[in-house]
């Protein structure tokens, strides 16, 4: 049986595996064992490479996709059911996750699955092939034979990360990117106003073990070659206890390498931050959101800006660069808290600031906020957001555009503002990456390390 896999990117800044349906690769050949597994990752592919994809007829194809290339999905969707109109596409992902049944009414998907996806899309391979009833496939959206969109029950998590199998890497073009990726838990215990990631992860936090782990990290540099590693969770310290363990194997196994990750700076102590040093990590992003205490407040963040300040000391102490998130929008948010949070960036020991707008996605309690008590200023559904320019969805009473407008402004001026748009020259951020790796490849071990950290270095500068 044939499944083509698809990750639409081509506007994403870097270039990245895509776990996801790494994962979703690895499981569905683990149950089912006559599968013939296509990738395409439209980011580092040529022309040719996709539209020899598209030309080829599978069984079943799967697309993830979020908010902001969901208008990709869509295209390479029409294209392939133009040449295979009787082909069916699963759209999955944080955006079918989010919008539920919005994502299949009047688009070319005939199935989308919502939550965590191994199970639901291995058991819609079963379906395909005439083994199980649809209506038994939990998370998963579909419609029926009068064009009637079906929702079924939510799937369970699987509760136990440890036996998933890890991602298909073999079925990526590996050379092709500069970091490695993992994703060490699932899920995060926390609820912040913008943040709807419940709806792919549950609040439920689930770990990897630490043996795990390694096993992924001794497998990815011996076939894959040594490079950089991204720990990209949304909280890699929730359990400082299995951060000290997971740094110790890493120390006593003289895996020499090193990693970057985003963390929970307020849960941060200087024994983890000094472990993780001697364990190889030269970078962290924390989401510092807000400088104001009452918008933190509001934001549900559950910390303090002294909180965070004294997290970022612990980390600057380390010998850790930090990168801190801000946003410009949030409940409460106007543009002197902005203004507040742009000096407060200015004065840190932040290695680097990277400002978004905030934006109200369904499912979010943003978006419950912005119902009550803002006002929406653009006809468009979430997926589109990312076509506005300037990035401003709504306004508040507190908060007006051109205010809005001014806190952006003010925010490019200061080097700190990160919206994707059109100047965005990717080729040079691909490039820049690409022969750091190299060279780490080149030179291995610690003067490796250090040759890609001095390069990083230069290139922030540059950029």
């Amino acid at each position: 049986m044939k499944i083509g896999l698809i990750n639409p990117n081509k506007i994403l800044k870097y270039a990245a595996v895509h776990l996801g349906i790494g994962y979703i690769a690895s499981y569905a050949r683990m149950i089912h064992k006559d599968l013939d597994i296509s990738i395409l990752d439209t980011r580092i592919s040529k022309k040719e490479e996709i539209d020899a994809f598209i030309n080829t007829k599978y069984d079943l194809v799967g697309i993830t996709s979020t908010s902001q290339v969901f208008l990709e999905a869509i295209e390479i969707a029409n294209k392939i059911k133009t040449v295979y109109p009787n082909s069916p596409i699963c759209i999955g992902g944080a955006h079918p996750s989010t919008v539920k049944e919005e994502s299949l009414d009047g688009f070319p998907f005939d199935y989308a699955i919502f939550g965590e996806g191994e199970i639901s899309f291995s058991k819609l391979i079963g379906h395909i092939k005439g083994e199980v009833n649809i209506s038994t496939i939990n998370g998963l959206i579909y419609k029926d034979k009068t064009g009637s969109i079906i929702r079924n029950l939510p799937s369970e998590i699987i509760r136990d990360i440890n036996k998933i199998p890890f991602p298909a890497y073999d079925l990526f073009n590996m050379s092709a990117y500069p970091q490695h990726r993992i994703t060490t838990s699932r899920g995060c215990p926390f609820n912040c106003v913008f943040c709807n990631s419940h709806t792919l992860w549950t609040n439920r936090w689930r770990k990897r073990s630490t043996e795990n782990l390694i096993e992924e990290i001794k497998i990815l540099n011996s076939k894959y070659k040594r490079k950089t590693i991204v720990f990209n969770d949304d909280s890699f310290n929730i359990d400082a206890k299995r951060v000290i363990n997971f740094c110790d194997e890493l120390i006593s196994q003289k895996l020499n390498i090193i990693w970057s990750t985003s963390i929970r700076v307020d849960l941060l102590t200087p024994e983890i931050a000094t472990k993780m040093k001697q364990a190889g990590c030269y970078n962290v992003s924390i989401g510092i959101e807000s400088a104001n205490n009452e918008i933190l407040k509001k934001m549900n963040k559950k910390t303090t800006i002294e909180k965070i300040t004294n997290g970022i000391s612990i980390l600057r102490n380390a010998g850790i660069d930090v990168m801190g998130q801000f946003m410009i929008g949030n409940p409460g948010d106007n543009l002197d808290t902005v203004i507040e949070s742009i000096e407060y960036a200015k004065s840190s020991k932040l290695t680097s600031v990277e400002f978004y707008t905030a934006l109200p996605y369904k499912d979010s309690l943003l978006w419950e906020y912005v119902k009550e008590h803002g006002k929406l200023l653009v006809n468009v559904e979430s997926y589109e957001y990312h076509t506005i320019e300037p990035r401003i969805i709504y306004d508040t009473p507190e908060f007006s555009y051109n205010d809005r407008l001014k806190a952006i402004e003010l925010a490019k001026e200061n080097g700190f503002y990160d919206a994707l748009s059109k100047d965005k020259k990717m080729w040079f951020l691909d490039i820049g990456k690409n022969i750091a790796k190299n060279l780490q490849r080149i030179f291995t071990g610690k003067f490796g390390n250090k040759i890609y950290l001095l390069l990083r270095n230069l290139y922030r500068k540059t950029k």
